[in-house]
């Protein structure tokens, strides 16, 4: 790592400075920034847009050029560099009436899913994204509600605060193990799952980006990417209070402040949110809500800018969520798992579907995070540094058998401690026929796991006993490169790569083992795209991505004592289009994924051990589109629609320990499980003026589940069939103030999240976690 820095520095202090780079901010006369304006140098074709934070960085000719600063709905503005390497721009917004006014078409989200800056209608990458506005209008307040905008990306979870099952493409989460998506706040990967289950505020990007993305974002994106960007601070003082209550006890308070310490240097943002939720789902048995969920949040942020071309930002996280825990309904279908040819049908009518445990489950969720980024502009490439610490503690309590019996119980500490540094240098020119970036990354987690459990007198205790006491340390060490060459004005190759180099190491205590393994992992990334005119884009991607494995805690009749790192390789082809003055938008792909050692997870009741295991070979066929329409300057429509088939091609063998082994080739060509084999979304979106100070917006969106298998069987009683939750909310402006009125669920439709059926685990029963009922609520909050 010493050397790689040595070379980038020499890189660095070997390059002309030949031309003039220019940053800096284009907000409206808020304060707020305008993300797609657009930056050209008056007299040339060099043009740059802002991001979602409304910055820019543009190469310009001479010291003394002019920028031409435009945006949709806003008077445009002509600047005079005079030697100026950072400029603030504060554009006026138009005084005309929309009556009679040409519809005006989308703008456009900027979204960063390679790593720069640009539209997402011209990233050849299958992309959904929403702005600051977009988050607003449609209530993301979590990864959960932003998925049911994403096609074939599902987000459920399960038995305990931080345990989250994400499926992209066909790829499911295993159980407690790594997400089939990389996930990254500000340009930081944060390599624990269990962080996607923090509320999501005060927000400049979300965004989901599909397909392997190992070239990219490293080890554990083998379907994709979420990059969230928090809003910058700002050189305007702005405050924001929010107060909402709701069913279930519901009640939030919220604070947000920027501003700047010292003019034009020196800038902070603070955030804060409480949350506090009594619950809706009844324990029958004990008569209690389990569904709790209390929730602190802190963040703090400091930008300095030392000088016009180098500046530092120290951010500081802090969140505590306790809530309930281990909740689950046993024989939901009311068959004693026993088969009937009924499709799982979560209806409590029948009497069945019910929480009817002795324990009430609790569980609990903390997380310190802190970054230092250094980012240093030199007129030819641009010099970033971050730096990273993250310390998360999980810990659970609850039932294990979920009857009132006095029977089994469970627990679980989990803490996850992990040290991020990366070094990139990238092209800052602009308008240049050949734009790179390069660098290095490493990554130290160290992971202690302790599980146990106790016996009840009616399952012949009492008596304790532990199931898993271990520590995992992983060390990581990578360098990758990408780069895009136009090969012609419409023609654009890129191509990257990144060495994942692992070493993996196991202490296990209980069962008095030491394990260690080293990995090489080269991921290759290329894409062929072609800007057939301004509204038209096709392109060709082939990605390579993985999960690295591990080791269980000890080899059972189920799974073997070592599981092996997952690969996919994926191949993709698909067009962004927009018509109608840019008031049309359809965006599709369809792709074809070979995966090998496939992950899955599977709890042991006959030696109350949880393992990994792998399939041989799966593969998986998929397609997905997206549309937008804005009907007039007051309404858009939405929709999306993802399909995927994905099947278990060799099922392999596991287990062994006792000289027999788990034959799972009876499972090849069936589905595989957790994946839904379709999603669907609908909706519309609405904003207008009532009046000069009062204004309307609305969001709707009906989303769809399809069919579900919940394991390799495929038998209809383990399985779903499709769903759908309506989602809606509506918010009154009048000058600082605003009103919101939000619902999730509004036909109160039961679903699972998740089925277990006992006769592949050693239970007596099948169990099922509900998913969240109607919840309604409102909130009130003033900017000032």
């Amino acid at each position: 790592m010493k050397k790689l820095i040595l070379l980038i520095c020499f890189l660095v202090s070997s390059l002309g400075f030949s031309q003039t780079l220019v940053t800096g901010k284009v907000t409206d006369q808020k304060g707020e920034p305008l993300p797609g304006a657009s930056i050209v140098e008056k007299g040339t074709t060099t043009g740059v847009i802002t991001d979602y934070n409304g910055n820019f960085e543009i190469t310009v000719s001479s010291d003394d050029a002019t920028l031409l600063v435009s945006f949709i709905g806003f008077e445009e503005m002509e600047i005079s560099i005079s030697g100026q390497s950072n400029i603030d721009v504060e554009l006026t917004e138009m005084a005309v009436s929309l009556t009679g006014v040409t519809v005006q078409g989308f703008s456009g989200v900027m979204g960063k899913s390679r790593k720069r800056t640009e539209s997402i209608q011209t990233t050849p990458e299958s992309v959904t994204a929403l702005n600051a506005e977009g988050i607003e209008s449609a209530g993301i307040t979590d990864v959960s509600s932003f998925s049911t905008l994403v096609p074939n990306l599902k987000f459920n979870s399960s038995q305990t605060i931080g345990l989250n099952f994400i499926t992209v493409r066909g790829i499911p989460q295993v159980r407690g193990g790594d997400a089939p998506l990389a996930f990254v706040i500000d340009g930081v990967t944060i390599p624990d799952p269990s962080l996607l289950s923090q509320d999501l505020y005060d927000l400049a990007l979300v965004e989901v980006v599909k397909g392997p993305q190992g070239a990219l974002y490293g080890k554990n994106a083998i379907g994709g990417a979420i990059n969230i960007y928090t809003k910058d601070p700002t050189n305007k003082m702005s405050n924001q209070i929010k107060l909402g209550l709701g069913n279930g006890g519901f009640k939030q308070a919220q604070f947000v402040s920027s501003g700047a310490i010292a003019k034009d240097k020196l800038f902070y943002r603070f955030s804060t949110q409480y949350k506090d939720f009594d619950g809706l789902l009844t324990n029958e048995f004990l008569n209690e809500k389990v569904d709790f969920r209390e929730d602190i949040n802190i963040r703090g942020q400091l930008k300095a800018k030392l000088t016009n071309n180098f500046s530092i930002t120290g951010s500081y996280q802090y969140f505590n969520i306790d809530g309930g825990a281990t909740y689950y309904s046993v024989n939901p279908t009311g068959t004693d798992g026993e088969f009937t040819g009924g499709i799982l049908d979560p209806n409590p009518s029948d009497g069945n579907n019910v929480i009817f445990s002795d324990v009430l489950g609790t569980s609990k969720l903390t997380n310190n995070y802190g970054t230092i980024k250094m980012d240093y502009n030199l007129s030819n490439v641009k010099l970033q540094s971050i730096t990273s610490i993250n310390r998360v503690e999980r810990s659970t309590y609850g039932d294990l058998d979920f009857l009132e019996l006095d029977g089994l119980t469970q627990g679980e500490e989990i803490t996850t401690k992990t040290f991020n540094q990366e070094v990139r240098i990238s092209n800052a020119k602009t308008n240049t026929k050949f734009d790179w970036s390069a660098g290095g990354f490493y990554q130290k987690i160290k992971k202690d796991f302790y599980q146990n459990g106790t016996t009840g007198v009616d399952f012949g205790g009492p008596f304790e006993y532990d199931t898993a006491d271990y520590i995992n340390e992983t060390q990581t060490v990578a360098l990758f490169g990408f780069g895009d060459y136009k090969l012609t004005d419409k023609l654009t190759l890129s191509a990257g790569f990144r060495l994942d180099m692992d070493k993996f190491t196991q202490d296990d205590v209980l069962f008095v083992t030491n394990s260690e393994r080293d990995n090489n992992e080269f991921q290759p990334k290329v894409s062929l795209s072609y800007q057939a005119n301004k509204s038209v884009l096709v392109y060709a991607n082939y990605g390579r991505g993985y999960r690295n494995g591990g080791f269980n805690a000890q080899p059972t009749d189920l799974f073997n004592r070592e599981f092996d790192d997952e690969t996919s390789d994926n191949y993709e082809l698909g067009f962004k289009t927009s018509a109608w003055n840019n008031r049309f938008i359809l965006n599709g792909s369809v792709f074809y994924s070979t995966l090998n050692n496939q992950q899955q997870y599977i709890l042991d009741l006959t030696t109350f051990i949880a393992g990994v295991y792998n399939y041989d070979k799966s593969d998986v066929f998929g397609f997905e589109l997206e549309s937008r329409a804005r009907l007039s300057n007051f309404l858009d429509v939405f929709a999306n629609v993802g399909v995927t088939d994905a099947k278990i091609v060799e099922g392999g063998t596991t287990g062994g320990d006792d000289g027999t082994f788990t034959n799972n080739s009876a499972y090849d060509g069936q589905k595989t499980p957790f994946v839904p084999l379709s999603t669907f979304a609908v909706g519309l979106e609405s904003s207008f003026n009532i009046t000069d100070a009062l204004k309307f917006n609305g969001f709707l969106n009906l989303d769809t589940t399809g069919k579900t298998y919940w394991h390799e069987s495929n038998r209809d009683a383990f399985t779903t069939d499709a769903y759908s939750l309506l989602d809606a909310r509506l918010g009154l402006s009048y000058k600082n103030w605003k009103l919101e009125l939000w619902g999730k669920n509004l036909t109160d439709k039961e679903y699972y999240q998740e089925f277990s059926p006992g006769e592949f685990v050693g239970s007596p029963d099948d169990v099922a976690w509900r998913g969240q009922p109607l919840t309604v609520g409102t909130a009130i909050s003033l900017k000032f």
